[in-house]
């Protein structure tokens, strides 16, 4: 084997085994309004095992809070503008403090697919909390989360908060075990809650060049001035 062919057989491998840098999408909408800031997070279940990646959600619910709301469920709920590379970016927010009240995600197997919907627990809700401001990107960083205690018992906020997130789907238990075993699709709603943030200085920088990518060629661009 020549050293051409010993070089593309060992590409081949690295690529089949790491994978390969998916192409950033861009905002399908470039009106910027008046006064308005983003943010960018990533969130979802951590896995233990080596080589095996996170499960990252693709859609991201938050809430705008206002004190004239006495309950989570009552405030208006905001959905993501887009996923790109496991990072949830929202645009066009209107300055203020907002809390994230759930996220999408889907799981595969060999027999199963399985569309999740998150719903945070009370705690985690007033846990995940932030401030977005004119002009820059909030970025929240890495969040995971876990099954909170009672995860399938919706009651309260989050069975109010679910039927905004995931509307149409009850506490489906029986149907998830039976999926579970036979195989098929599934859909669930379940509670979790927040285990860990990692928001270091270095863990903020690592979404600046795919925010970058995003915005380049945009009217984005020259808007944000924190990236």
């Amino acid at each position: 084997m020549n050293q051409k062919i010993k070089n593309s057989f060992f590409i081949s491998i690295l690529l089949v085994t790491f994978g390969c840098v998916t192409a950033v999408k861009k905002p399908s909408n470039n009106v910027i309004q008046n006064k308005s800031g983003a943010m960018s997070l990533k969130i979802g279940l951590p896995i233990f095992f080596p080589f095996v990646p996170d499960r990252f959600a693709t859609k991201v619910y938050i809430l705008k809070l206002s004190k004239d709301k006495k309950t989570y469920a009552e405030m208006e709920m905001i959905e993501s503008t887009f996923e790109n590379r496991d990072q949830v970016t929202f645009f066009n927010l209107e300055p203020g403090e907002y809390a994230i009240a759930g996220f999408y995600r889907q799981n595969e197997s060999s027999n199963q697919t399985a569309d999740l919907y998150i719903v945070l627990d009370d705690a985690s809700i007033e846990k995940s909390k932030f401030r977005v401001k004119e002009k820059e990107i909030t970025i929240l960083g890495i969040i995971y989360c876990m099954w909170a205690d009672d995860a399938l018992n919706l009651q309260g906020n989050q069975l109010l908060l679910s039927k905004k997130i995931a509307p149409g789907i009850e506490n489906n238990t029986a149907e998830v075990v039976f999926t579970t075993l036979v195989g098929g699709r599934t859909r669930q709603v379940r509670i979790e809650k927040i285990t860990k943030i990692k928001n270091s200085i270095e863990d903020i920088e690592s979404f600046k060049p795919t925010l970058k990518e995003i915005v380049e060629g945009t009217s984005w661009q020259k808007y944000f001035t924190n990236i």
